[in-house]
């Protein structure tokens, strides 16, 4: 997995959330940063070193997720198409985020709930130029017995469809 440009769309990152025991991680802290993060490993953009390894686990569900992602964008989903073109004003910019979830060390049941796998926008709270203000969040899970679940296509389709319908019109000038 590294980086890529399809489409106008680009894969900026990507990003582990560990979780263990019965406690909810501790955001940014215990996220993990990159393709392939290793402990130790200060990845560009970021501010400190990734406390640990990512499990292989959450690797390969990753990977899959790339995959799926690769695919998704290669399919240029004209409702996507659309929230970029008429969202760029609005917050919404053609950069996304791989999101791997695992729960392999997290325990059963996990008291504050998994997160679902999905397709999401995350947008900045207040302006930081130059940053983006915002990434699409390409979301996995691994649960605790190792199962890889990754954004279903109802539930892109769903969020698209109500994102764009959210949308403020475009007005001609």
């Amino acid at each position: 997995m590294a980086s890529f440009e399809l489409g106008g769309y680009t894969l900026v990152g990507a990003e582990y959330w560990p979780y263990a025991g019965t406690a909810d991680l501790d955001y940014p802290t215990d996220v993990l940063w990159g393709f392939y993060p290793v402990a130790g490993e200060l990845v560009a953009g970021e501010d400190a070193p990734n406390k640990r390894s990512a499990s292989p686990a959450a690797i390969a569900c990753a990977e899959r997720a790339f995959a799926e992602l690769h695919a998704f964008l290669a399919s240029d989903p004209p409702t996507l198409r659309a929230i970029v073109a008429r969202g760029t004003v609005q917050g919404f910019v053609p950069r996304f985020y791989l999101w791997t979830n695992d729960y392999t060390a997290a325990a059963t049941p996990f008291p504050p709930g998994l997160r679902e796998p999905r397709l999401w926008y995350w947008k900045r709270k207040t302006p930081a130029p130059p940053k983006p203000p915002g990434y699409w969040k390409w979301e996995s899970v691994v649960t605790q017995r190792g199962d890889c679940l990754t954004p279903a296509p109802a539930q892109i389709t769903r969020y698209l469809a109500d994102t764009l319908a959210e949308l403020a019109p475009v007005t001609a000038r």
